[in-house]
């Protein structure tokens, strides 16, 4: 391939490197782009912050392919391009290597994907990269500049003070409704349907607080005034947890890593201006801390998703989620916690885990409708690879039984949502009890109901927002849920756009005029912070140098695609 002769051709002069561009991306079908997202990615400005300031790099740009299409136009032959997968983007991913790679760039994939299917990647790519690709995304880059860019690089896990703050001013911010913010990787459960602790580890790794003040100071200037704590578990550390240590030097530092969160949510309310809020994903387990609650509210965390995956005690057990509630207490303990952390709770449902039926689904329905969360999400149980579910059906080991073991489904773009047979419903039951739950809980009458409960009517501006909100739920992401952006296309996609829209006008603000004097990486006292100062840009070039400090590029942390 024309990637493959440049780098050959590199070799020829190791000490005068051969100058080129680098294109992040984040891929997405165009059916999927409405010109909006509710979210920032963040795995991309984190990689632009790591970008080593060297003469052979000739410019960097950011694409998020769920608001902009990819400028094939613009590639050249002897250009990287770095693609960021997760299971659900890998096929599109994988399509768009082949496009660029025929233009004659050279390709990197990395992702939470790849760091399960490295030897699928590789197939793409040129190089693949395993881990927190921050690590050695710097040396990969220095590596083709010299005509040396090895196959694979994996970067591991790396030391929290270490995590590299965001390069927000290569993003166009204005196409996005929440920024996201790292304050936490890790999470010390280990639920059977979710990779992140396979992959991320179940020991936290905290931020420093400085560079969270930071980031968020700059975001707030940016105009944004919802952050979203894009957190493994927000409440990474529990009493119990401290209780239970097994010796004195774990005790004390599960109670340094505690002492740090209370600081932080200190600093949230004295610190940041009182019209930001934030939301982030955290555990059932917090409805037991009522300090660590009170906390929150005054550091206006005004909502979280919350897993709670199903109401009864025997799907609990099926997904090793046995320190969640369920039936009363269930409804108990999440009031406890609208009433004394956050009013706004968003609860996560799995439907097809192996002990539900026809009745279990109506009887959550129900439950979703009535229990007093602000926002739902339901999704059919799918077995994601690094996943303890994917590994137990491959192998024949749970009741839930694969059609066919060796499917790839991710490599289907037409693969069935259901992939296993249940031993108690039928797919279409499944499907249907998804679409009744989501039709069910954001109908107009569901929706005006809670906006009376949550006393939304007293507040236009607040009742119109929440409305918009749902029904952009019930159109965007109906299919796969909030964590991947689901196809959406002629008049829901229509609709999407314009909900889109509202959104951003009513929840967000106009950037302030002196962006600069925020810079994203202005805390000069932190580790994360010794570089020198980005600066916000309203208005950023298409393709911006990369202004990072060299030797700190292996000194950072986060997954090429988060």
């Amino acid at each position: 391939m024309r990637g493959q002769w440049l780098r050959k051709d590199l070799l020829v002069s190791e000490t005068s490197p051969h100058p080129f561009r680098v294109f992040l991306v984040n891929p997405a079908p165009s059916a999927e782009r409405i010109k909006f997202s509710f979210i920032t990615p963040r795995f991309l400005p984190v990689l632009a912050a790591v970008t080593p300031e060297e003469d052979f790099i000739k410019g960097l740009r950011l694409i998020d392919q769920a608001v902009e299409p990819f400028p094939l136009d613009e590639v050249q032959p002897g250009d990287l391009v770095g693609i960021g997968i997760h299971t659900f983007n890998a096929l599109h991913g994988y399509n768009l290597a082949a496009k660029v790679q025929a233009l004659g760039a050279t390709i990197i994939i990395g992702g939470p994907h790849v760091s399960v299917f490295p030897d699928e990647a590789a197939k793409h790519g040129d190089a693949v990269v395993t881990g927190d690709a921050e690590v050695v995304w710097g040396q990969a880059l220095r590596d083709y500049a010299a005509g040396q860019l090895q196959p694979r690089y994996n970067g591991g896990r790396v030391d929290p003070e270490f995590f590299s703050p965001a390069r927000w001013d290569l993003m166009t911010l204005d196409r996005y409704l929440v920024a996201s913010v790292q304050t936490v990787r890790g999470c010390p459960k280990s639920c059977s349907f979710c990779s992140v602790w396979v992959q991320d580890g179940r020991s936290p790794r905290l931020r420093t607080n400085d560079a969270i003040i930071t980031e968020l100071k700059a975001l707030y200037s940016a105009g944004f005034r919802l952050i979203m704590f894009a957190d493994d578990n927000f409440y990474p550390y529990t009493p119990q947890d401290i209780e239970n240590a097994h010796n004195e030097e774990l005790r004390g530092r599960l109670e340094a890593g505690m002492q740090a969160r209370y600081e932080l949510l200190e600093r949230l309310a004295d610190e940041i201006p009182s019209d930001m809020y934030f939301f982030t994903q955290i555990t059932m387990e917090v409805a037991d801390d009522p300090k660590y609650m009170k906390a929150m509210k005054k550091g206006r965390i005004g909502g979280a998703l919350i897993g709670i995956e199903t109401i009864t005690e025997e799907g609990l057990k099926a997904t090793n989620k046995g320190f969640n509630s369920s039936g009363a207490d269930l409804a108990r303990r999440l009031e406890t916690i609208r009433k004394e952390a956050f009013s706004y709770i968003m609860g996560a449902f799995i439907f097809g885990i192996e002990t539900d039926t026809q009745e279990s689904m109506d009887q959550t329905i129900e439950f979703a409708r009535d229990c007093g969360v602000a926002l739902v999400q339901f999704i059919p149980l799918t077995p994601l690879p690094g996943t303890v579910d994917f590994q137990m059906m491959r192998k024949d080991r749970k009741a839930l039984k694969l059609k066919d073991v060796n499917y790839d489904y991710w490599l289907d773009p037409d693969h069935p949502r259901i992939l296993y047979h249940h031993p108690l419903l039928k797919e279409e039951e499944i499907l249907d009890g998804i679409e009744r739950a989501w039709r069910d809980f954001y109908s107009m009458t569901s929706t005006l109901k809670r906006c009376l409960r949550f006393g939304m009517f007293k507040d236009l501006r607040n009742f119109v927002a929440y409305f918009v909100v749902c029904q952009g739920m019930l159109s965007r992401y109906r299919r796969y849920g909030i964590s991947a952006d689901s196809a959406v296309r002629g008049t829901k996609h229509k609709i999407a756009n314009v909900l889109g829209k509202m959104a951003l006008s009513l929840l967000k603000r106009s950037p302030e005029a002196a962006w600069s004097a925020q810079g994203t990486n202005g805390a000069s006292q932190t580790h994360e912070a010794a570089k020198p100062a980005a600066g916000l840009q309203k208005n950023s070039p298409a393709m911006s140098p990369a202004a990072v400090d060299p030797d700190r590029s292996a000194e950072s942390q986060e997954s090429i695609a988060s």
